[in-house]
């Protein structure tokens, strides 16, 4: 009898492990995508435009269906509503000090990161070139991608890039953008 209760434990202890392996290894995955991305902001790099070639290699595809939209729909010479780069928060960067990533896992689909970093070298860093970024990725054919991204460097006006495009859209189109939801 004894064995036997001892055989179900380890069983069920043993059914329980490889959850905490595969999250942890999607934690992972989730911190190489986002290192990979900021690595292109370092040194005055080129960063990753959300319209870019390689966009769909960091971007969900309904973000960047989202972001097509919205550039289909914008008038010859008008900005289109994301005329900033998302992942710096900016427009206009010599590169990234300060990087620091954090996870919330909230299922296995779906982690947030939160993101800090400065945009102007620690020596004479002023105090609003701190971005404070929350990151949803979530998965798509296997693999992490930039669902949205909430600039949270601003508490007082914080900016969610997906909500920005649909409210773009919705106005472009004539529709009341909370009817989108």
């Amino acid at each position: 009898m004894r064995t036997k209760t001892l055989r179900a434990i380890v069983l069920s202890v043993s059914s329980i492990l490889p959850c905490y392996q595969i999250r942890a290894q999607d934690v992972a995955a989730a911190d190489a995508l986002l290192r990979n991305i900021y690595s292109h902001y370092k040194n005055g790099g080129e960063g990753i435009a959300l319209d870019g070639t390689n966009a769909s290699n960091y971007f969900h595809s309904s973000l960047l269906d989202l972001e097509r939209a919205d550039l289909k729909a914008t008038e010859a010479g008008s900005s289109p509503a994301i005329n900033w780069d998302p992942i710096c928060g900016c427009q206009y960067w010599n590169g990234i000090w300060n990087l620091d990533i954090g996870f919330q896992v909230d299922d296995p689909k779906r982690i947030i990161a939160n993101v800090s970093f400065a945009l102007a070298d620690p020596k004479n860093n002023p105090t609003d070139a701190t971005r404070k970024l929350q990151i949803t990725l979530m998965t798509e054919s296997g693999s992490w991608r930039i669902y949205d991204i909430l600039d949270k460097s601003h508490p007082q006006s914080t900016t969610s890039v997906r909500e920005v495009l649909k409210k773009e859209l919705a106005k472009l189109r004539g529709h009341d953008a909370s009817a989108s939801h």
